[in-house]
């Protein structure tokens, strides 16, 4: 009985303080916060991962789940899946747009493709755009790593670290069976009217120039690839793929 009524008058005192203030104490005010903050970030971390649709429901829920939301660890960790690469212009000034700049700034790969696409392809921002693009491919996203590949063995060819790093990024996505999967993307991203920036014709396949190779064939004429054990050879066999993406008069 004692114990009940002393704390019957800490709750009644604790009224009173909030009326005289206008002020609610953490305890009093939402039961959220007996969880720290650090734990909340966590938990929209997770949900950031797997779905942004539900962590923006999560953000209009109360100002703790807002705060926490907001975060970089959120932003960074963020998936991109409900925002696909081929829509990017479609969200250029929309909400969205703002999200994507929010999470690029925190380091997340994929967003950092999608700056780096509107920088590069629509802009026309060439050299900020690889700058995003590399970072992102650097990152870990396979899509980037494709891009960054088909532009650095398309327009490097002169230059050996930019063929070096094209096809490291090339093995990267080979080596990850994503070759088929990137290169859909692309065709559905430079399908639109819009794109600014047009990579050169591409002419006709070119022989291997790798030492080593024990194809030393045009890849053009190969049908099976599965056959070619050369790395040098599919890269320049997929750049000449990716660069037919483009209508050229």
């Amino acid at each position: 009985m004692a114990g009940g009524s002393m704390n019957n008058r800490k709750k009644r005192n604790a009224a009173k303080t909030i009326g005289e203030k206008g002020t609610v104490s953490v305890e009093y005010e939402c039961p959220l916060n007996l969880l720290s903050r650090d734990i909340w970030v966590m938990i929209a971390t997770k949900v950031a991962s797997y779905s942004i649709k539900d962590l923006f429901k999560m953000q209009v829920t109360c100002k703790v789940f807002l705060g926490a939301a907001r975060s970089d660890a959120v932003y960074k960790e963020a998936s991109m899946l409900m925002l696909p690469i081929a829509s990017f212009l479609y969200y250029y000034g929309r909400p969205e747009n703002r999200f994507i700049e929010c999470c690029a700034a925190a380091g997340n790969p994929a967003a950092l493709l999608w700056v780096g696409m509107t920088e590069f392809v629509w802009i026309g921002h060439c050299i900020s755009g690889m700058d995003t693009l590399t970072m992102a491919a650097t990152g870990g996203d396979l899509e980037a790593c494709y891009m960054c590949a088909m532009l650095l063995l398309s327009h490097g060819k002169e230059d050996e670290e930019h063929m070096r790093k094209g096809l490291d990024f090339f093995e990267i996505v080979h080596d990850s069976w994503a070759l088929e999967r990137c290169r859909e993307v692309f065709r559905q991203v430079f399908a639109g009217p819009w794109v600014e920036v047009k990579p050169l014709d591409p002419g006709q396949p070119e022989v291997c120039r790798s030492t080593s190779c024990r194809t030393r064939g045009t890849m053009g004429d190969v049908e099976d690839l599965s056959r070619i054990s050369c790395v040098q050879c599919l890269a320049d066999y997929e750049v000449w793929v990716f660069l037919e993406l483009f209508t050229f008069e």
